[in-house]
């Protein structure tokens, strides 16, 4: 299996609104700052700018990091950075424009080739029964993410467990989300990073990620379970494996459902200060309603799950506002998730073990 690389692409997949800026100028991209008054230009905000142009601005031009613009420019000329000895030509330069025009351009969203079921449908196409697991909405919501915003860190953290008596079921669900996951998702990425958690080690390193807020969103999934001592970060959803059987029905990366989850991270959906009060308010019945021996215990699952799951759908069903709708929804899920984890706790193993029950607890005829 080979994952894709968004910078290595000749054909795609990309985003319908990063090929309309790849075919407009070659003058026009994302803004990222490099000086007091010198700009690169991302071609798509999930990669680094092209850092062999800078654009110098005018001294009475006021822009954003991140605005999507279009320069008019000028002269232009070359920075050398280094000569080799005895020669003439640059091994390292830059090549300078004087930017003497600006247009702000809209970023064009073109709906994406799937629609929300196809996406959710595709996600696990290699888990026969996946749905009754939720194993589409757990997958799908980890690779939505949310954005970050006052209620806290952009990402959605997730506990893995296995309850299918497969002995290499988490490394098949891992390998099926980094199947359609492009490989600068899964490193070091400032937009968004897709993170695995198998030690102690992993969680202390993705905590001074997250601490130090140089990534705007990481998900990530404990693949062993959680010592409570080692204070892990949040938990806002399960991923179960316990009806589903892995199938191999394809290792080719799907083009359509990177398509989607581009589209998806490029959004930032609002949410109002009502509507978080809304969501605070509804959390605590929620929990005693779908399990009530979980009202009031100090479950490992994150307050802020509801808010969480509630932004993520709202780039699975491509709103850019949290409304009542995407509320109730939210809802709907939540006590999906939750019951199904709530029906099988019981048969989960000790924290800082592995996630994994013996095939005496599992479902026969596996």
């Amino acid at each position: 299996m080979a994952q894709i690389s968004l910078k290595n692409r000749i054909y795609g997949p990309w985003a319908g609104f990063e090929r309309e800026v790849l075919s407009g100028s070659e003058h026009s991209g994302w803004v990222k700052f490099v000086g007091r008054r010198k700009v690169q230009l991302r071609k798509s905000p999930f990669l680094p700018p092209d850092h062999t142009k800078e654009y110098v601005l005018p001294e009475d031009m006021v822009l954003d990091e991140e605005e999507l613009v279009e320069f008019s420019v000028g002269s232009s000329g070359f920075l050398v950075h280094s000569l080799p000895r005895g020669s003439l030509v640059p091994d390292d330069y830059v090549k300078l424009f004087e930017v003497t025009g600006l247009t702000r351009l809209k970023v064009p969203l073109p709906r994406p080739y799937l629609d929300t079921d196809e996406f959710l449908s595709r996600v696990i196409v290699n888990w026969r029964s996946g749905e009754e697991d939720h194993l589409d909405k757990s997958i799908a919501l980890q690779m939505l993410s949310c954005p970050r915003t006052a209620i806290g860190p952009g990402g959605i953290g997730s506990q893995s467990f296995d309850l299918s008596g497969s002995s290499k079921a988490l490394d098949r669900l891992k390998r099926s989300i980094d199947l359609n996951l492009p490989v600068e998702f899964s490193r070091p990425n400032p937009r968004y990073e897709m993170d695995f958690l198998s030690s102690l080690s992993d969680l202390s390193a993705l905590r001074k990620k997250v601490a130090s807020g140089e990534i705007e969103e990481i998900s990530y999934n404990y693949l062993k379970m959680v010592d409570p001592s080692h204070h892990p970060l949040p938990q806002h959803v399960p991923t179960i494996v316990y009806n589903s059987t892995y199938r191999p029905v394809t290792n080719t990366p799907d083009p359509d459902v990177i398509e989607f989850q581009l589209y998806g991270l490029w959004l930032r959906p609002v949410v109002s200060e009502e509507m978080i009060s809304r969501i605070e308010s509804m959390l605590g019945l929620i929990l005693e309603e779908s399990d009530p021996s979980l009202a009031g215990y100090n479950i490992d699952f994150d307050q802020d799950a509801m808010a969480k799951i509630a932004m993520a759908l709202c780039r699975l069903y491509r709103r850019d506002h949290l409304d009542e709708d995407m509320l109730s929804r939210s809802r709907r899920w939540f006590m999906d998730l939750y019951r199904f984890f709530a029906d099988l706790r019981l048969n989960y193993v000790k924290p800082g073990g592995s996630s994994r029950v013996s095939t005496d607890n599992s479902p026969e005829d596996r």
